[in-house]
């Protein structure tokens, strides 16, 4: 049962966490335990793991109950909570895929006898990845090869075809062939949709994969909502082995819920172990507050309202094409990307740098939720009101860039793009190291400048969103690199100290 998110009445059937919070809040028990604000400042909600209240990484009652109500909306094998958002799930979904790796090797989780088996396993990454994989690197030993990006340059975006990922595959596993003791594939992770609003065919991605005996990977961070579109996008419906979904970005959840899915064609196993390396990743103390948030999202999640807000949304993109055409011309933005609950404006064409773009309409009212000098980015869910947002951004965005875009050639040199990067040709840097090699190394903070060319990265260079860093630790420095730090405002990077 999904009921309308504006139905107030209690309904705790489908919410045994949020029961339990609510009784044990009218119990008048003397709270003799963490946490020790105690339910003061009107944090009656913040409860730790007292009796009957379960507990998120053995959980065997209300909290087991919840993930289970969560996978059957999903349509998934089994749907674990993270209170610590997609960071921790993505490192979860690295572990388990590297356990898959080496149980399926029958190597004993890797201490039997044999090259192999203490080698570091490579995962095939698209280079959007969000921090938190090279970090699960760094953290867990395995190797990451990069996925070239198919198409032009962005900061937020990597293209990859099914054919790109199966080329991939064989060309790294023509590799082994030649060294024996280079480790096969754990599995392969992609970042579907972006930043930026583009979603990967991921039915593709999965077949690639599955035929070639590989688990697919899905940061979905951006897309939980993706499951209540017509048709379902959702990357757990579409193949992908396991996801990770950050249900605070859009859906009405608490900053920091996030899920773990595990799709039904998963290798036998992965949900027994999922709880685990959840935990591997995340503070035994996790928050009630999150986890109710997420048990009461089936309950306040309205698919049709998700649709109706991604045909209204529709709506307002066609009216903008409009209005750019009639008060820009050929200088209007261009609507980017294909995911349904996000605008996102190209800003390449009106040579206008798109984060100035985003602090004008700041000035009006509006606070976005990423820019670029290149893209302007809004995400949107059915708790946006309408008509009231749609019209206040239509009118703002229409007042600004006709206005930005007619500045006098001595007003503009602020606004306007200096560099263009849209032509060109990415090509990931040379790796000499990987990024769990780099972790102890001396290293030192430098200038970037053409200096840096022939040197060794210590740290990525990466931003909070998924994001196709420049350089990741353990590369060499190159021409395009710095073309490409300057052109987003890095100052200065870390140089490993060799």
């Amino acid at each position: 049962m999904i009921k309308d998110p504006n139905d107030n009445s209690n309904n705790y059937i489908l919410q045994p966490v949020l029961k339990f919070i609510e009784q044990y809040k009218t119990s008048g028990k003397t709270r003799l335990h963490m946490p020790g604000h105690k339910g003061a400042f009107g944090y009656e909600d913040d409860i730790t793991e007292v009796s009957g209240a379960d507990s998120l990484y053995t959980a065997d009652g209300i909290i087991a109950e919840s993930e289970q109500e969560t996978a059957t909306l999903f349509d998934a094998r089994a749907t674990f909570y993270s209170t610590e958002g997609s960071s921790q799930v993505i490192k979860a979904m690295c572990y388990l895929a590297l356990q898959n790796y080496f149980k399926s090797r029958d190597f004993e989780g890797g201490i039997k006898n044999g090259a192999e088996a203490n080698a570091h396993p490579t995962i095939l990454a698209t280079r959007n990845a969000h921090k938190s994989f090279i970090y699960a690197s760094m953290l867990l030993g395995f190797k990451i090869k990069w996925l070239k990006p198919e198409g032009d340059y962005s900061l937020c975006k990597c293209m990859v075809s099914p054919e790109g990922l199966d080329a991939a595959i064989k060309e790294y596993r023509a590799e082994c062939k030649k060294n024996s003791q280079q480790a096969d594939i754990a599995g392969v992770y992609i970042t579907s949709p972006d930043y930026l609003g583009n979603i990967l065919d991921i039915k593709g991605l999965a077949d690639v994969a599955h035929y070639n005996g590989l688990m697919l990977l899905c940061d979905n961070a951006h897309g939980a909502y993706l499951k209540f579109m017509e048709p379902d996008l959702h990357p757990i419906t579409l193949g992908a082995d396991l996801a990770a979904d950050s249900a605070h970005k859009t859906l009405p959840v608490l900053t920091g819920g996030a899920y773990l899915h595990v799709s039904k064609k998963a290798p036998s196993g992965i949900e027994t172990d999922a709880k685990n390396a959840l935990l591997m990743f995340g503070s035994t103390s996790p928050s009630y507050m999150i986890m109710e948030s997420l048990d009461a999202a089936p309950e306040r999640v309205s698919p049709e309202k998700y649709r109706e807000t991604a045909k209204r949304l529709g709506a307002l993109k066609s009216k903008l094409s409009e209005a750019f055409k009639e008060k820009c011309g050929s200088q209007g933005p261009v609507i980017y990307g294909d995911e349904p609950l996000k605008l996102c404006l190209d800003m390449r064409v009106c040579k206008l740098r798109a984060d100035v773009v985003a602090d004008k309409l700041r000035e009006q009212g509006i606070e976005c939720e990423y820019s670029d000098p290149d893209f302007l980015v809004t995400m949107w869910t059915p708790f946006n009101e309408y008509p009231t947002d749609y019209d206040r951004f239509f009118e703002a965005i229409t007042e600004v860039l006709p206005e930005m875009l007619n500045q006098s050639e001595e007003r503009d040199s602020k606004i306007k793009q200096t560099i263009g990067l849209k032509k060109i040709c990415y090509n990931v840097p040379v790796a000499l190291y990987q990024p769990y090699e780099m972790q102890f190394v001396p290293h030192e903070e430098m200038p970037v400048s053409e200096d840096l060319i022939g040197k060794v990265a210590a740290d990525s260079v990466i931003s909070c969103p998924p994001a196709v860093s420049p350089i990741v630790a353990g590369e060499v420095i190159n021409k395009e690199t710095i073309k490409v730090l300057k052109y987003y405002g890095v100052k200065t990077i870390e140089i490993a100290k060799l």
